[in-house]
């Protein structure tokens, strides 16, 4: 895992060598192995390395194929590098290395553009081809791996992280207004090529960019499609599960320690219990004689507290674990240093949770990471799924299904009256049911009272084009692009910060296009989530586990945080002049709305949140000195 910066003069000056490594040095903590850059005339490339697969220095990047015609810089992994070898070897190549970088330029040699067809991984590269005289730039499938770009009428900057970006000192750094709209109104994030820096865009998963002749040209090579599975119920029970197999599996190749989040959830237990089943068969060096977990966990005190499921994985497979106990008061002490590796604002303190799991796996040595990210958004396991799945079944005309479907989740789901009300609020508000009807329920909601007018009118909700006739998969397929393009920036910069590799085996595309060819009822059956995994994972999953019906997801005691240790923080902030100035709430409203939060009048906590983390951003990034 790296950090790549790319510099183009258009107007063919020469590329300054300093501005190039400073852009480079702002990386240092994605890749603190190694550092190289590349200049030919108007053309520059950095990169800092990571070393995880292939140590040695034949690693070092930029690398040079095909008599330096191309040269490349590289983040990521393709998994299935030493078959793409084989089969170039095949058609006579060779190879000096034992790095997938190198198979990267003999593939791109060989088929072009095409090549990213033949990748499973997760990658993000600037490819110089010189003979082409043109430069290729690629994102993986999903967006795994980080890429940003920034151009103006001279210059066109490339980089993993946009801090890179802004270390060139004629950047003019502002913030851009829109997105904080869709941020602080509809708290949508990461759901458009846009940054919140005016002019800063991001290369979206599963495209690739061309630049030649100053002409910088965006080209979609995947998506997902519309195809259906052929095969029975059982056939497709044993497709998933060989699937999940190989893509854990795939992941394992290291050349250093690996270890493994586990939250207690359905998803990284099954991850960690796919291991444990490899390790009674064979030895991986870089796991050991047993499996290392890392786990936030938060104490009894707190409802969220999951340590009794992670508990259940660790006693069946006997792995070493180990826990971390995130606290508010360390939230605000840590937030700007968070927030400088996050870039752009997030949207809840989960992500602070995450920070510190892979901050203790840091201090323990290890250096590859897997991670259950991404089920959710396949596998429909978010509460609010069972309301668009049942909204789904009605608009399909489907009365027998929807009666019984409404019977399992009042069964399995005794809250099921109180679910109902926050699925359709918070609906409303992220904007699933259109510009108008997110309209009304802006009218009628006290907490959209806060904002000021000026702000408001910038523009009005984003609505989501249509893809899928079908509303649950169409759900569904927006999911994957929008809430995981949030969860995987902060995956990715939450690992990088303490240079760390995160792998995640449920977002292999095959698996990925698999699931999107099933049935609904394959993801949603008989009250229950992620039916099909359930079924496929029967024999391998501790039963407390396997058959949990409370969604708690990647959580932190996020109110308790806001009504006691950060308390003092946020009153200070919402109090201060530079919170008020920025125009866009009426700060006054703001405390009086977050006093009748502490008093327990209202129960959101998102809003605080993002307001909280917006100001601490702005003086991150916006308000600091250049």
């Amino acid at each position: 895992m790296c950090g790549i910066t790319g510099i183009i003069q258009i107007d063919k000056r020469p590329v300054d060598h300093q501005i190039l490594e400073k852009m480079t040095k702002t990386l240092a903590h994605r890749g603190p192995d190694d550092e190289g850059m590349f200049i030919d005339e108007n053309i520059g490339l950095g990169h800092r390395r990571l070393s995880i697969i292939d140590l040695t220095k034949a690693g070092h990047q930029p690398m040079f194929y095909d008599n330096k015609n191309l040269t490349i810089v590289y983040n990521g992994e393709i998994y299935n590098y030493l078959e793409l070898k084989e089969e170039l070897i095949g058609k006579g190549y060779k190879f000096t290395t034992k790095t997938d970088t190198e198979v990267i330029l003999a593939a791109y040699k060989e088929w072009g553009v095409e090549c990213l067809t033949k990748f499973n991984g997760m990658w993000a590269f600037i490819i110089y081809d010189r003979r082409n005289k043109l430069l290729f730039v690629a994102r993986d499938r999903l967006g795994v791996k980080p890429i940003y770009y920034y151009r103006d009428k001279n210059k066109i900057f490339i980089a993993s992280e946009i801090k890179a970006i802004l270390s060139y000192p004629g950047i003019i750094v502002k913030e851009n207004k829109k997105i904080i709209w869709d941020y602080l109104v509809t708290g949508w994030l990461d759901h458009t090529q846009e940054t919140f820096f005016e002019g800063i865009k991001e290369l979206r998963g599963g495209n690739y960019m061309i630049i030649k002749s100053g002409r910088l040209k965006i080209h979609q090579y995947w998506d997902l499609g519309f195809k259906k599975t052929g095969l029975g119920k059982q056939r497709n029970i044993e497709e998933f599960q060989q699937l999940f197999f190989d893509s854990v599996r795939l992941r394992l190749h290291s050349d250093v320690p690996l270890g493994t989040c586990l939250s207690g959830g359905l998803d990284s237990s099954a991850i960690v219990m796919a291991i444990n089943k490899f390790l009674k068969k064979e030895k991986f060096a870089q796991i050991g004689k047993w499996q290392k977990t890392f786990s936030a966990v938060y104490g009894r005190k707190f409802v969220i507290d999951e340590q009794k499921f992670i508990r259940e994985v660790i006693k069946k497979t006997g792995a070493k674990s180990y826990l971390t106990f995130p606290e508010g008061k360390k939230l605000a002490e840590e937030i700007k240093k968070l927030i400088w590796h996050q870039d752009q604002p997030f949207s809840t303190t989960s992500i602070f949770a995450q920070w510190n799991v892979f901050k203790l796996a840091g201090a323990k040595k290890i250096k590859v990471m897997l991670d259950g990210q991404g089920a959710d958004e396949l596998l429909a396991g978010y509460t609010g799924y069972f309301g668009i799945n049942l909204m789904s079944l009605l608009k399909k005309g489907k009365i027998g299904t929807f009666l019984l479907e409404l019977f399992y989740f009042a069964y399995r789901h005794p809250s099921f009256l109180s679910q109902l009300k926050m699925i359709t609020k918070r609906a409303f508000s992220a904007g699933w049911f259109g510009a108008s009807a997110t309209k009304k329920f802006q009218r009628n909601n006290i907490i959209y009272k806060i904002f000021q007018p000026d702000f408001l009118a910038l523009k009005t909700p984003p609505q989501r084009k249509k893809i899928y006739d079908d509303y649950f998969q169409d759900a569904l397929y927006h999911s994957l692009k929008m809430n995981l393009s949030s969860l995987l920036r902060y995956e990715d910069r939450n690992s990088m910060a303490f240079s760390l590799e995160s792998r995640v085996p449920f977002l292999d595309y095959r698996l990925v296009e698999f699931i999107f060819s099933l049935d609904n009822s394959y993801k949603i059956r008989n009250g229950q989530t992620k039916w099909i995994m359930r079924q496929a994972l029967k024999d391998l999953l501790p039963s407390k586990i396997l058959n949990r019906q409370d969604k708690i997801g990647f959580a932190t005691p996020e109110e308790d945080w806001l009504r006691g240790d950060l308390k003092p923080e946020l009153i200070k902030v919402f109090s201060s002049k530079s919170f008020a100035d920025r125009g866009f709430v009426d700060p006054k409203k703001v405390l009086q709305l977050f006093n009748d939060f502490i008093d327990k009048k209202i129960s959101d906590s998102q809003i605080f949140w993002r307001l909280y983390c917006l100001e601490m951003w702005y003086r991150v990034f916006i308000d600091k000195p250049r």
